[in-house]
């Protein structure tokens, strides 16, 4: 089973966060958006890391980018996104 949490973090440190900003937003501060953690650049190679890391492409995730219920607005909605797809799967078999 994949650790989403660990993959996160690593995904953030590819795109050149510091340990500071990294545990910013394992503390579930705001990724992207008013106030975020990450600028828009650093939110498409964000996106880039992830789809690499997990394989899930990444317009897949970009889908899931918009409005207030957006993965990317904080840490455990992204993680609860990973493990929701991963139980999908599971369950599809």
């Amino acid at each position: 089973m994949t650790n989403f949490h660990t993959m996160i973090c690593e995904s953030l440190h590819d795109i050149g966060l510091g340990p500071n900003r990294v545990t910013r937003a394992a503390d579930n501060e705001t990724l992207y958006g008013t106030g975020g953690l990450l600028n828009s650049i650093e939110l498409v190679q964000f996106v880039a890391a992830l789809s690499d890391r997990s394989g899930v492409e990444a317009f897949e995730l970009m889908e899931h980018f918009r409005g207030e219920d957006s993965i990317f607005g904080s840490f455990s909605r992204l993680q609860a996104y990973f493990e929701a797809r991963a139980a999908q799967q599971t369950m599809a078999g």
